[in-house]
């Protein structure tokens, strides 16, 4: 029997029929996956719908799916956002943007600091891929967002709503794990380096707290992970 496959599409999928001619997708159910006439799969349309499927026709361009049992997800009350650096890797960013959607991250905000070494972010429509694919793997209802560049700067005058919690293994005033969890949580975390004195001084007079994961010095992407984890799932 065929795993119960999870995919993203994002059209309207409150009705019974829903017709697919995504050719990326095409491939992956049909040509990869090997999906034929009668297997199931579940579509969610990453806002918070989702649906029972049976596939009655696909070929290489195109496929039928007959919807049933449409179900309205509640979402999470817990918010958590992640500003981070970008790298001057692709590959790392891509890495936390994947992570960061399987532990349940809402929105991933590249952030720009003194130290960073990439302003600008590239190839965006592969993150939201990567995004999306991530998405699937976990069976989450609600898509993430992706958003623009923000400078710490323009963070800090705008500030967004909740805690504010900055990584830094040296200059800190709690350990995270012993921060007591808000319903909405940001997530800063600095590029290769960290952020500068003059940095972690304007976070917290703008009210957010400096936090340690520990005595070691992490990668960038690690230091990612291990803080949502930590918030996420104490």
């Amino acid at each position: 029997m065929k795993q119960i496959q999870h995919f993203i599409i994002e059209k309207d999928i409150g009705g019974n029929i829903l017709l697919i001619d995504d050719r990326e997708l095409l491939f992956q159910m049909h040509t990869v996956l090997r999906y034929r006439p009668g297997d199931s799969c579940v579509v969610l349309d990453g806002k918070g719908a989702k649906v029972r499927a049976l596939v009655k026709e696909i070929d290489k361009k195109h496929a039928t799916l007959e919807l049933s049992d449409l179900e309205k997800c509640k979402r999470p009350v817990e918010r958590i956002r992640l500003y981070c650096s970008p790298s001057k890797k692709p590959s790392t960013f891509e890495l936390i943007v994947q992570k960061a959607c399987e532990l349940g991250v809402d929105e991933i905000i590249p952030l720009i600091g003194e130290r960073s070494q990439v302003s600008e972010l590239k190839k965006t429509e592969r993150l939201r891929f990567i995004m999306k694919e991530a998405s699937e793997q976990c069976e989450r209802c609600f898509l993430p967002e992706l958003g623009a560049c923000i400078t710490l700067k323009d963070f800090l005058s705008k500030k967004p709503g909740g805690e504010i919690l900055a990584g830094d293994v040296r200059d800190f005033d709690m350990k995270l794990k012993d921060v007591e969890k808000a319903a909405t949580v940001n997530i800063l975390i600095g590029p290769e380096g960290g952020f500068s004195k003059l940095e972690l001084d304007a976070i917290r007079k703008a009210g957010g707290r400096i936090f340690s994961l520990g005595d070691n010095v992490l990668r960038m992407e690690t230091a990612a992970i291990a803080a949502i984890s930590v918030v996420r799932f104490g």
